[in-house]
């Protein structure tokens, strides 16, 4: 039996996932970039996470109005959920130094 509601679950993992950062960011006022990549206002981005915790609401609740997982589900969204953590950890360092200028060197 195929199982393409893991797929469901997978993308639910990932909107967990980029909902922290956005959101925390944002609740923290700190500016973080929005989904399009350009930086954006602290409101912007906790309105972007609670759109992403929203939509993985409204997912979950049709998953288990329907009747569907499996002992996969768990693995599945964890997936989606670690991949978005991995994407965010290791982009995360070369936006925070976006601001920051190096030093032009000097005239010989």
């Amino acid at each position: 039996m195929v199982h393409l509601f893991l797929i469901w679950y997978f993308v639910l993992g990932f909107l967990l996932g980029n909902g922290v950062p956005h959101f925390t960011f944002g609740a923290a006022g700190k500016v973080f970039r929005s989904p399009f990549g350009q930086r954006s206002s602290p409101r912007t981005n906790v309105l972007w996470g609670l759109s992403n915790f929203i939509g993985a609401t409204i997912i979950v609740a049709g998953l288990v109005a329907l009747n569907l997982y499996s002992m996969y589900s768990l693995v599945a969204m964890m997936a989606g959920f670690w991949l978005m953590m991995l994407m965010f950890g290791t982009g995360i360092k070369r936006f925070l130094n976006e601001g920051e200028q190096k030093p032009a060197p000097a005239p010989a």
